[in-house]
């Protein structure tokens, strides 16, 4: 079998959530762009995707990038964005996402930060977690925008996202395979978290990083350190 894309989460399998991608990693991703095309899925924003390649010595020419949770997906090679949502869902979610951001800076201001994204609201509510939480939850509750809108906690970070209710990573992926042509079972996926769990259960290699027991259910193979995880996609792509 010859693979032609492989699709990984970025922390917690590229690199530690607050540390900097290791050498021997970045290194280890570059031969295997040589070999082919590298999807990096993410919640970030895809403007920090973009300088995470570069600072790996990656080449753009054949590396997609999705950000915040596959609600956008980013060519670095011609700086074009899409969204695999469609254009009346965007516009829908866009109208709550927007009324939402803008009444929780109201009401919390400074105490919140909520960076710049495309598409998904991320609210780093600190010590304000619980508040906060609650008042999204009654919010969309209050807009009939449930059905319409789903949340993601980064209980560790004290993060609260919300994004389309139909969107994951692989809806976007998806939309990747097919505008390059390639099967499901010419991927190999890597990743540690539930929301990698919809590329893992379709991907012809599917690779758990970490200790994750509802992860390491669904892949095929699994690995503690991502070193050898990688060296193992290497190997794999190298024939």
């Amino acid at each position: 079998m010859r693979y032609k894309l492989v699709a990984t989460d970025v922390d917690g399998v590229v690199k530690p959530y607050y540390d900097p991608v290791p050498r021997e990693i970045a290194e280890l991703l570059r031969e295997i762009s040589e070999y082919c095309s590298i999807v990096f899925l993410s919640g970030r924003q895809v403007t920090w995707l973009e300088g995470l390649i570069y600072g790996m010595g990656l080449r753009p020419d054949n590396i997609v990038l999705v950000g915040e949770e596959g609600s956008v997906i980013y060519y670095p090679k011609n700086h074009k964005i899409e969204f695999p949502l469609d254009k009346i869902e965007l516009e829908k979610f866009s109208g709550i996402r927007n009324k939402l951001k803008n009444q929780i800076e109201d009401k919390f201001g400074g105490r919140v930060f909520i960076p710049c994204t495309n598409v998904i609201l991320t609210i780093a509510a600190e010590e304000l977690f619980d508040r906060v939480n609650k008042y999204v939850l009654d919010f969309l509750k209050k807009n009939d925008a449930e059905g319409l809108c789903r949340i993601i906690y980064h209980r560790m970070h004290n993060v609260i996202q919300v994004f389309p209710s139909s969107i994951d990573k692989y809806v976007a992926l998806r939309m990747i395979l097919r505008e390059n042509n390639v099967q499901e079972e010419e991927i190999i996926a890597l990743g540690d978290g539930l929301n990698d769990i919809p590329i893992l259960e379709r991907a012809g290699v599917s690779i758990a990083v970490g200790e994750n027991k509802e992860v390491k259910k669904v892949a095929k193979k699994h690995f503690l350190d991502p070193k050898d995880a990688f060296e193992y996609v290497l190997s794999l792509v190298k024939h």
